[in-house]
């Protein structure tokens, strides 16, 4: 059984090798997250690189997104630092130290918002201080839990309403050196609202760069707004990093479920995040609980599963991608078996008639027994629709330009393929299933649904479906 759910890896140090990266993309990477929080311009701009290298070597479409930093306060120090419970502790409310010994971060602005009582949570709240008051241009703040602080761990202000900007100054820098790579998705941290998707877009199109955009719900607020924000961005992730120390984590679970349901009945992509396979930084095989972690975000719905510290800098990133790969067969094929994913219908009429065909090619193609749903596109939404309703038929997206095949990377069970060029007046559908042929998804002798919103090159937009049994040389023929 071929794998629906997407794999996404954290590119770092630990799969720069040459033949670490095609191991790991030959595992089952589908799309590379890039991180703009580390590392320098010339750094993300070299591992793009040697990615598109490596998946032209491979032989696949893979998605790359870059990440920005967003306003993600992070405490600058030179070295780690012991703080004691009953300890006082001063922020500098300015970007150098008012006094020695001052703890300075990365937006010193965002310590305005702050109000006595409230929690200043660092190191995703493995050390937890009450805020005093300000005087003098600094805040003080008391230990409550200590520990040890290292330096760029973060700051999270679980009970203050922030006003951050949508972008950072880091972020448009970020943004500018994204379009240069030339990524296919743009990941926005931190998102508080459905605002910042217009601001995103422009900030991409300022900078040259025209592509999804993903909002990375992280904090509490935007859970709360998540409706709007599927609706305003192309996907969304769920990040449990920061929402895990933001929100009570006990939470977590349900909220993670709330956000799959809303971008699944909106057809959006959702990446689950963090955390999945941890412990394989350090060990070859995962803890049960991560396994059942992973498993449960297919359960959900997930488009999309994440690696990060485990392939960014882990001492087994190909084992990582691989056990992943292998829990997520397994929990498909279950789902399969139960049809568990069936038991959830949404409304085809969202998108208009595009809907309710694609719908009704989904349930025919179980009908036929299809092996695959073929889906010529010039922009990926006829497939993206498919993948709406989890058809058990492979979805191939069969299109003529790289960029929008490596964006499907990351839409659930859908395979990208790429399109012959169709003379005006050709038949697309047709060609697109000697296209699949071709890059072996599909095989003779094999029955599939064939849909398309254009049938026929550079004629009207008259939304179609047949079923076709794939014949010698890939040729569609009677069924």
């Amino acid at each position: 059984m071929s794998r629906r759910t997407k794999i996404v890896a954290t590119a770092g140090p630990a799969c720069d090798p040459p033949e670490v990266l095609d191991a790991a993309l030959r595992a089952g990477i589908d799309v590379v997250r890039v991180n703009f929080s580390h590392g320098a311009p010339d750094e993300h701009l070299a591992r793009v690189a040697r990615f598109r290298e490596a998946a032209k070597r491979v032989g696949k479409f893979v998605a790359i997104m870059a990440d920005l930093p967003g306003p993600k306060l992070r405490v600058k120090m030179a070295a780690a630092r012991e703080l004691k419970v009953g300890d006082d502790v001063w922020f500098s409310m300015s970007r150098e130290p008012a006094h020695d010994g001052d703890l300075v971060i990365t937006e010193p602005e965002m310590l305005l918002d702050v109000r006595p009582g409230q929690r200043m949570l660092l190191d995703d709240g493995r050390l937890q201080l009450e805020a005093g008051k300000p005087n003098g241009g600094r805040l003080q703040a008391r230990v409550v839990v200590g520990g040890t602080l290292s330096p760029n761990k973060g700051l999270n202000l679980p009970d203050t309403l922030l006003s951050l900007p949508a972008l950072t100054q880091r972020d448009y820098e970020s943004i500018a050196v994204a379009a240069k790579a030339g990524v296919d998705w743009v990941a926005v941290s931190f998102v508080r609202g459905a605002e910042a998707a217009h601001e995103v877009r422009g900030a991409c199109r300022a900078a040259g760069l025209d592509v999804p955009v993903l909002a990375k719900v992280e904090r509490p607020e935007a859970v709360g707004r998540v409706g709007a924000i599927v609706a305003a961005f192309d996907a969304i992730m769920v990040a449990r990093g920061d929402l895990g120390v933001e929100l009570p984590l006990e939470r977590v679970p349900n909220v993670q479920k709330t956000l799959i349901a809303a971008a699944r009945a909106a057809g959006k992509p959702v990446i689950t995040a963090t955390d999945m396979l941890d412990s394989m930084r350090n060990n070859p095989r995962p803890t049960r609980a991560e396994a059942s972690d992973v498993a449960n975000a297919i359960f959900d719905g997930t488009d999309a599963v994440m690696l990060s510290g485990e392939t960014a800098v882990g001492s087994y990133p190909v084992e990582a991608v691989a056990c992943m790969h292998r829990i997520a067969v397994e929990t498909e094929a279950y789902i399969q078996q139960a049809r568990q994913a069936r038991q959830t219908v949404y409304d085809p009429t969202a998108d208009g008639i595009d809907g309710s065909i694609t719908l009704s090619a989904c349930g025919l193609a179980d009908e036929v027994g299809a092996t695959a749903i073929v889906t010529p596109t010039l922009s990926g939404r006829t497939a993206r629709i498919a993948a709406r309703y989890r058809p058990w038929a492979r979805v191939v997206a069969v299109a003529p330009t790289d960029a929008v095949l490596q964006r499907l990377a990351l839409v659930w069970g859908i395979t990208p393929v790429r399109m012959t060029p169709v003379p005006a007046g050709g038949d697309r559908m047709a060609t697109a299933v000697k296209d699949a042929f071709a890059a072996g998804t599909v095989k003779p002798g094999e029955r599939v649904v064939v849909l398309a919103g254009h049938p026929i090159a550079g004629g009207p937009r008259f939304p179609t479906v047949r079923v076709v049994r794939v014949g010698d040389e890939g040729a569609a023929v009677e069924p």
